[in-house]
């Protein structure tokens, strides 16, 4: 099972529940559930995402989320929320398409976690990939923390979304988990032809971060997180 689809598996609702996933991009999480049972509908502005979605068998509406109507049991966010103009208010759309009982769930990463140990992390195993052929990504310079935040201190905060989903929402449930292992291939990173190894480095890479997480070594940057309206 998807690192991602096991982690949130525990949040949701038993099949045949209705799933809206905002910001479904190609649509892997979408068609994950679509084989579990959930009745699946994936969202995405990108008329590039959407049409790959739709390849792999998921009903896909091409829109903004504040365009779309309809009930749904589940309307889950999977790291798509911390580019939000306005939490607030996407979060009060998305409630408006619960079910009594709905949820909404995200994925998402905290990026102010990140100390000088955890971006040493990320960036030593990005420059680790680069040097073995793996990866073409740019390699900062200077301090990594700092480049890390000035990388990413215009997206909204972990805190600022846990506290705009219980606004919206109670009962709320937080896991934390990895999330240093995703962000390694960097904004504009791409991986160089073949990429058969790609997902055994990731995978490699996020077990790693997990040891360093139970260990206390590292933070946990990744966040789970769900609300019932």
């Amino acid at each position: 099972m998807p690192p991602t689809l096991a982690q949130l598996k525990p949040l949701l609702p038993e099949p045949p529940a209705r799933v809206l996933e905002a910001g479904c991009g190609r649509g892997a999480l979408a068609a994950a559930l679509l084989d579990l049972g959930y009745d699946v509908t994936g969202v995405d502005r990108s008329a590039e995402m959407a049409a790959a979605a739709t390849e792999r068998g998921v009903a896909v509406i091409q829109a903004d989320v504040h365009d779309v109507s309809g009930e749904y049991d589940v309307v889950l966010f999977t790291r798509s929320l911390h580019h939000a103009e306005d939490l607030d208010d996407i979060l009060a759309h998305a409630a408006t398409l619960l079910a009594p009982g709905g949820q909404i769930v995200i994925e998402e990463f905290a990026w102010e976690r990140v100390t000088h140990t955890a971006a040493d992390f990320l960036y030593d195993n990005r420059a680790l990939l680069v040097a073995a052929g793996l990866l073409d990504a740019e390699l900062p310079s200077g301090d990594l923390l700092d480049a890390w935040v000035e990388g990413h201190d215009f997206l909204h905060r972990g805190s600022a979304m846990l506290a705009a989903l219980r606004r919206v929402g109670s009962e709320m449930t937080t896991v934390d988990t990895a999330m240093l292992w995703r962000l390694v291939d960097g904004r504009g990173g791409s991986w160089i032809e073949p990429v058969t190894h790609a997902a055994d480095a990731l995978n490699a890479i996020r077990r790693a971060e997990e040891r360093r997480i139970a260990a206390a070594a590292l933070p946990s940057v990744g966040l789970l997180a769900s609300v019932r309206r």
